[in-house]
């Protein structure tokens, strides 16, 4: 079918080029692809899709023209100003005549709003990351560049989605918290249908999830994977397993059919709970296959395991306390190391405490909680001026009906992360006696690497 920007315009593609092969590439920086499986695939060298095809239509075709990039920006794009770049965001480069001659997407920043890292594709060469401007980036690029946020998607091309949080548009930056998804669902026993805050021990819960199909096209014969983690704030791929499927309950469930601009919920799978205490880390992946090469795939997985970057896959580390006014409660999770390799990195971890929905004209009142890091680093919340100048950097993307208003928050500085090496964190939160009943509060906790939110998990309390 023809692909339009979202203001009608015609995008050509290089439709010669589907289905052409993939040859190995002998630079070490190209980029590999993971499997379900978790074995590795190296991306290779190939002619099938280009650097405008890899930003717009994820590896699945050659974009001809760099006057039809211009419209994708123009038409599904807000430009983005220094200082405000997010991991996700396109780059575009133009040459020293002004013509837009490569793009790709911002792959990590500085901290400060600038792009530290990209993700592109080099021609017919492979997918590699790289600074901005590095030294062996081809020349003709340029090096006038500009940052742009993909508002709206494009028409006439299969785009499955699944919400990673409330406020997630469908684009590839995702709303954060990013692991907050409010389509995955847990129905408990006697199972009518409802969702429920939390599975239960040693019963068959049922899982499911709604997913989205933002094109104007039918999408037929897609699967949903289902898979469960302990709770943590930072999972590898390795960390997720598969959810076994039951007689009439297959996972992967499927084959799905969708229409354009609508939604289906998947057909649920049987889990059943055998470690304390039950969780909610869920993942949820809708595919048709994970063949990185295959174009003629309608919507294919880019990033597979990767939340943040695949809308068609999203997560749920939601854990649900409902306390009285002057009552207490706890748990614990585990900040993990997220990659499957053997490095050793240094990150952060950033607690922020909100409040939703403001009441106005009423002082909101913050809870207390006190935040233990391998049972010897312990630290209380601060104010939100506080929390800021202890460098505290997340903030939840929501809607803003209703909003959740930041109240305080910590940091943990400076943690060494190591391969199945992970930190534990213990989290007592004390509500005071004058706290209204209907309350909710949020204790987002979010793991930071080199400067990029790779894990987190939410506790919500309800006042009753």
């Amino acid at each position: 079918m023809p692909i339009y920007t979202a203001a009608g315009h015609l995008i050509e593609i290089a439709d010669d080029r589907i289905g052409w092969p993939t040859s190995p590439d002998p630079d070490p920086r190209t980029c590999d692809y993971t499997h379900f499986d978790l074995t590795t695939e190296q991306l290779g060298q190939t002619w099938r899709y280009n650097c405008w095809g890899f930003t717009f239509l994820p590896r699945r075709y050659w974009i001809s023209h760099g006057s039809d990039v211009d419209r994708i920006l123009e038409d599904n794009c807000d430009l983005v100003l220094g200082g405000s770049v997010r991991v996700g965001d396109v780059i575009r480069y133009r040459d020293d005549r002004g013509i837009t001659t490569h793009t790709g997407r911002v792959w990590q920043t500085d901290g400060a709003g600038h792009a530290a890292r990209i993700r592109s594709k080099w021609g017919a060469l492979g997918e590699y990351i790289h600074e901005p401007l590095c030294s062996d980036l081809p020349s003709g690029y340029g090096t006038d560049l500009a940052y742009f946020r993909q508002k709206a998607p494009l028409r006439g091309i299969a785009d499955l989605w699944i919400k990673d949080s409330p406020g997630d548009n469908g684009e590839q930056v995702p709303g954060r918290p990013w692991w907050t998804s409010p389509d995955i669902f847990v129905d408990v026993p006697p199972h009518d249908g409802t969702p429920d805050e939390h599975p239960v021990f040693d019963h068959p819960n049922r899982v499911w999830t709604v997913v989205w199909n933002r094109s104007d096209q039918p999408i037929e014969e897609f699967y949903v994977r289902y898979y469960w983690a302990d709770p943590a704030a930072g999972l590898a791929p390795s960390d997720w397993h598969l959810i076994p499927g039951t007689p009439g309950h297959p996972n992967p469930a499927g084959p799905i059919s969708v229409d354009g601009d609508t939604s289906v919920e998947a057909p649920y799978v049987e889990w059943i709970p055998t470690a304390a205490p039950a969780h909610q880390c869920l993942l949820a992946i809708a595919y048709v296959h994970d063949d990185p090469t295959d174009s003629y795939n309608p919507d294919p997985l880019v990033y597979p395991f990767g939340i943040p970057w695949d809308n068609n896959i999203a997560q749920r580390n939601v854990h649900i306390v409902r306390l009285e006014g002057g009552g207490k409660g706890g748990l614990s999770i585990h900040s993990g190391y997220p990659f499957d390799d053997n490095r050793e990195m240094r990150g952060s971890l950033h607690v922020l405490l909100t409040y939703s929905p403001p009441i106005i004209g009423r002082k909101v009142i913050p809870l207390k909680a006190a935040i233990v890091l391998d049972r010897r680093k312990k630290s209380s919340l601060k104010s939100w001026k506080d929390y800021l100048r202890m460098g505290g950097k997340f903030k939840p993307d929501l809607p803003k009906k209703p909003a959740e208003k930041p109240l305080a928050g910590t940091v943990f500085p400076d943690i060494l992360y190591e391969p199945k090496n992970p930190h534990k964190i213990d989290i007592e939160v004390a509500v005071p006696k004058e706290v209204k009943a209907g309350s909710v509060y949020s204790l987002h906790i979010a793991q930071y690497i080199e400067n990029t939110v790779t894990g987190g998990y939410t506790v919500v309390i309800k006042i009753k």
